[in-house]
């Protein structure tokens, strides 16, 4: 197969493989669509075809973005199998954190009339949550701004005098009292316990007599009944009675006496503990008193905090595609791993397995001699060894640019990844500085034709582009890839049957 003919399939391949895309992509609705215009005062962030979503579906296209009076006018083409009601609204929302929105469109209900087709809808939100929030800083700030001029008259800054004034000598007129009635409470509480102390004393003593007089009162008692000698009935009843209330008396009496102990015991154990926790002894105490331990602690605790954001956030990449490289005849095959644990930042780790290889030139002089005469001989080898070539690299992402630096196929480099829509990236990579050639050069563009298909389709992607475009060594290729992440893993594992 010689080159021209080589070049001619690899066209009509890039030419089938873009008008199958084109198809794929076009989200062709069953039935049709029709019309509907709307008068916006903010475009930002839409392009032709974005999507218009009802409730995280897609129901119709951006077709159209113009100008009318001054305002942006949409053109929207909204499946037919869709009723749109006069009290219908759409809003600009925001797609991913690439900067990319759609249109959010509520239909509306019953409780008005159908809106025809060719007709605009007229309850319509574009402002975006940054712009919303810096309209709404602008009016914080001219309204401080008008505060801040209140505050510097002179009438008013007497005021203000007057006003830190009199605070200063309620402060120092509250701090003042507060001691003074610290200090009330503090000796209130000092006979609140002298005297509870005396009425615990004294209570020992009163219950002692009190548990004497039950004991007199039962001798008594039993005195009067040996007296009577059972003759009057109803004493003797009146009697058993008394003796008895007496007796229960007695017991709740000692019991009384024993729960008292047991409080008391309490209260001193409680009191021990307070003192030392208030003195920094024990777990506790130092918990509570060591300013080191606490403020430790609280580091420790917001290192965790990153480190599980971090961890539990990370986004984690495959991708594996192999480029047919069309002059040489060969296939040159991709692993990458990408590592994204913030929404700005990522680190790929690949492999390359490169048909051309490593390549190293030896020159070697030797002396030759024939009939007598020397001869120079100058013998210029070319080996190539090692194959594979690895990836290493650190990435920024700002909007819908992301740059990358660092081993790019063993070799020191830059790359440049642009990415206007999620189905299309184009990048340039330049590394290779080390040698007397100029650096190589690596151009690609990536298309993802079938990433509103359903799993493992929505991996798939192509890409065409050249390399070491600078160079004599320059190339063309195309091939095919597929990508996932791990979120993509866990629903394919999931939905594997378990024995």
């Amino acid at each position: 197969m010689n080159r021209a003919l080589k070049i001619f399939v690899f066209f009509v391949f890039c030419s089938c493989c873009a008008g199958i895309y084109i198809y794929k992509s076009a989200d062709f609705f069953d039935g049709g669509t029709k019309t509907y215009f709307a008068i916006a005062d903010d475009a930002l962030g839409l392009l032709r075809d974005s999507d218009v979503i009802v409730s995280g579906v897609v129901a119709g296209k951006l077709d159209k973005i113009g100008l009318e009076n001054g305002k942006a006018k949409f053109t929207l083409k909204i499946s037919k199998d869709l009723v749109v009601y006069e009290n219908a609204k759409i809003e600009k929302v925001m797609e991913s954190m690439l900067g990319t929105y759609v249109l959010s469109l509520e239909p509306g209900d019953s409780s008005a009339p159908v809106l025809p087709e060719n007709s605009y809808i007229k309850n319509v939100k574009t402002a975006s949550g940054l712009s919303s929030a810096m309209d709404k800083v602008a009016e914080i700030m001219e309204k401080t701004d008008a505060l801040m001029e209140k505050v510097m008259e002179r009438e008013n800054q007497d005021k203000i005098n007057k006003i830190i004034d009199l605070l200063v000598k309620t402060t120092e007129n509250t701090s003042q009292s507060i001691d003074g009635n610290m200090k009330l409470l503090s000796s209130v509480l000092k006979d609140m316990a002298d005297v509870m102390q005396k009425v615990n004393a004294k209570s020992d003593t009163e219950m002692e007599k009190l548990s004497q007089v039950l004991k007199n009162t039962l001798k008594v008692t039993d005195r009067i009944a040996e007296i009577s000698d059972g003759k009057d009935e109803e004493l003797n009843k009146t009697l058993d009675d008394l003796r008895n209330s007496l007796k229960l008396i007695a017991e709740e009496l000692a019991a009384s006496r024993g729960a008292m102990q047991d409080v008391r015991e309490i209260t001193s154990n409680v009191n021990q503990i307070t003192e030392k926790v208030a003195n920094g002894e024990g777990t506790v105490g130092k918990l509570l008193n060591d300013d080191k331990l606490y403020n430790d602690i609280a580091k420790v605790s917001d290192k965790l905090t990153d480190y599980a954001d971090t961890l539990l956030g990370m986004k984690v990449y495959v991708d594996a595609h192999s480029n047919y490289m069309v002059f040489d005849n060969s296939f040159k095959t991709y692993f990458d791993i990408t590592l994204q644990p913030r929404a700005d930042r990522f680190y790929l780790l690949g492999v390359v397995d490169d048909p051309r290889g490593n390549v190293s030139h030896t020159e070697t002089t030797r002396t030759t001699v024939v009939n007598d005469t020397t001869y120079v001989v100058n013998d210029d080898k070319t080996v190539v060894t090692d194959n594979l070539k690895f990836n290493l690299q650190i990435g920024r992402i700002f909007g819908p640019v992301a740059l990358r630096g660092g081993i790019f196929q063993n070799k020191a480099g830059f790359g440049l990844d642009y990415n206007p829509w999620k189905y299309i990236s184009l990048s340039a990579e330049i590394f290779d500085f080390s040698g007397s050639a100029a650096p190589q050069l690596r151009v690609q563009g990536m298309a993802r034709p079938f990433l509103w298909t359903m799993e493992p389709f929505s991996w798939l992607y192509i890409t065409a582009g050249g390399e070491d475009l600078i160079n004599g060594g320059r190339d063309l290729y195309f091939g095919l890839g597929l990508r996932f992440d791990d979120d993509d893993l866990k629903s394919i594992v999931g939905s594997v049957p378990k024995p």
